[in-house]
């Protein structure tokens, strides 16, 4: 009589070593074991179920799926004997039965497979063994897309890719996707951001990256306790890779300072996260529900004296005359990250001339800025 009683110590073993549950390796057990008694009793085009009792053995079924007479007759249904059964014949064994249910014929018990049969079932509980492994992976690493996870650099391919172990599986940042300047060395420990999991035919893949605006604000959910708990709230990134990245924050408690909090005592925290981010500068913007104060705070650390809101989404801003360099910034950085923050044209001039543009003092707001849902 089969009985996984008898095996449950391999049961217990092979979930410890390929990180299964238990149930999971139970039921692919039991369904290579259905397929291997549907092929040595020669059921061909049978379903068969192998099943697991209360007592821990296990008996094999045949399975019939419920179908009604009257769809059969009109011939919207193309009827199976080998798998399906007639509702009213359903009826007969069980009163209570509808169509769509099925029904489950015991078949003869078994001790032993047949040398063929048993090969079969070994393949197949490798099989199946495989695809509840690769089902699980999938699942675990799915519940890490949009966020940061820390891995080690395995190697890089003659493409400049970058493979990174993340103990269950190698994880590849694209060449694109890392920051400029940025060396990676074997056995370099690092945290990216996982942009996308996918199931293929090869495998489960990950996708990461270290160039993702999303990954700045994914490290500080991580590194401020303030933020995962919901105290305080990322509104939205925007980002130059290796160079500087713009994070507004608000927060959901009155009085309390979003800003400080990201910022750390003695700046700590954001320090820390800089020096993650291959020193990337970092700036924290206090949000603000007011489109004229939250264009003025973008701008930091330059000093704004007035915004207009002007047709076209167009913000005027105008700045002190010696502060017009800091609005805009090297090559134009601090203003166009300003625009992706904030989502506005931004029109940057002196206040002394607001009627003459500025060279490089004009942003458009080119990126989408929204975060991922948490």
């Amino acid at each position: 009589m089969l009985s996984l009683k008898q095996i449950q110590s391999f049961i217990s073993q092979i979930s410890d070593v390929r990180g299964l549950s238990e149930e999971d390796v139970e039921n692919a057990i039991l369904e290579a074991l259905g397929i291997a008694y549907k092929k040595d009793q020669d059921l061909k085009d049978a379903l068969v179920e192998a099943k697991k009792e209360k007592n821990g053995e296990i008996n094999f079924y045949l399975v019939k799926a419920v179908v009604d007479d009257e769809g059969v007759e009109k011939g919207e249904i193309k009827f199976n004997p080998q798998r399906q059964i007639l509702l009213s014949e359903a009826k007969k064994i069980r009163s209570d039965i509808e169509a769509g249910e099925k029904l489950y014929f015991p078949l003869p018990k078994i001790d032993n497979f047949s040398r063929i049969a048993a090969q079969t079932a070994k393949q197949l509980i490798l099989q199946k063994l495989r695809e509840a492994e690769k089902k699980s992976l999938y699942s675990e690493f799915k519940e890490k897309e949009g966020k940061a996870i820390s891995g080690v650099i395995e190697k890089k391919d003659t493409h400049g890719n970058i493979y990174v172990n993340l103990g269950k599986i190698l994880g590849v940042m694209f060449k694109n996707e890392t920051i400029p300047g940025e060396v990676y060395r074997p056995g370099q420990r690092m945290r990216f951001y996982v942009y996308a999991v996918e199931n293929t035919p090869q495998g489960v893949q990950v996708f990461l990256s270290r160039a993702h605006p999303h990954l700045v604000p994914a490290i500080f959910t991580i590194e401020v306790p303030e933020i995962s708990e919901g105290v305080v709230e990322i509104k939205g990134v925007a980002r130059e890779p290796g160079v500087r990245t713009k994070m507004a924050v608000s927060s959901n408690l009155p009085g309390y300072d979003p800003v400080g909090a990201c910022i750390g005592v003695k700046g700590a925290r954001v320090i820390s996260i800089m020096n993650e981010l291959n020193n990337e500068k970092i700036d924290i913007i206090p949000w603000d529900e007011d489109p004229l104060k939250f264009v003025a705070n973008s701008l930091l650390p330059a000093k704004v004296l007035e915004v207009k809101a002007l047709p076209r989404r167009t913000m005027l801003v105008l700045v002190p005359e010696e502060e017009i360099p800091l609005a805009i910034g090297k090559n134009g950085q601090n203003i166009k990250l300003a625009a992706k923050l904030t989502g506005w044209q931004i029109d940057v001039r002196s206040a002394a001339e607001p009627e003459k543009a500025v060279e490089g003092g004009l942003a458009k707001p080119e990126e989408e800025n929204e975060l991922p849902e948490s």
